[in-house]
């Protein structure tokens, strides 16, 4: 699931709109294909670099917090605001180390955007990966942030970001308490951390 999760950032013709939600997929998309044409960073020493520029865009264009928040779902209400602070910050390293070696390796997938749908303060995005002559049905789901757009989920095939890790946190929690599931989510990323230093 999480290596489509992101490839809407890589392919895309630019022009519009930047007031609505497909145009600020879109964006993002020239932001980030900048980032990847750049010949500079390209070369192995400026890889971190290469790769805290590209997260900061996702970061601008994906709101954590509310994913966490509807994420953790009734569990949210009982943490406190510290621990909410920490498992937002966990939680978005868990997402953005699992995409963030799959978009530098993009190659080149075609992305048609559908007709966005809008209802009020939130929006659906749908668009269709075509690899390998399969089409891949992602759909994006947005919420208006003050004057921007931010994305909360993302539907692939059907199936819920949000709503996959929920079950999974669920389960957790329900056997190792709150507690648990943030031990699960430290020692897999130190694992990732450890792995990226060999």
């Amino acid at each position: 699931m999480l290596c489509c999760l992101f490839c809407l950032f890589l392919n895309a013709q630019a022009g519009h709109c930047l007031s609505t939600p497909a145009g600020t997929l879109h964006g993002a998309v020239d932001e980030i294909m900048t980032i990847l044409k750049d010949a500079r960073l390209k070369q192995a020493e400026n890889c971190q670099d290469r790769k805290h520029l590209i997260l900061t865009v996702v970061r601008h264009h994906f709101d954590f917090e509310e994913m966490s928040k509807l994420t953790l779902a009734a569990h949210w209400k009982n943490i406190s605001d510290q621990e909410k602070e920490h498992f937002v910050s966990l939680f978005s390293q868990l997402i953005e180390n699992s995409y963030i070696n799959k978009i530098e390796a993009y190659s080149n997938e075609e992305i048609v955007f559908l007709r966005e749908s809008v209802r009020a303060e939130k929006s659906l995005v749908p668009t269709i990966i075509k690899h390998n002559n399969v089409d891949i049905p992602i759909n994006y789901k947005l919420f208006k942030q003050e004057d921007s757009w931010r994305v909360y989920d993302v539907v692939i095939e059907g199936v819920s970001l949000v709503q996959n890790y929920r079950t999974q946190f669920h389960s957790i929690i329900s056997k190792e308490k709150y507690a648990g599931l943030v031990k699960r989510i430290e020692e897999k990323l130190e694992k990732i951390k450890t792995k990226e230093g060999e």
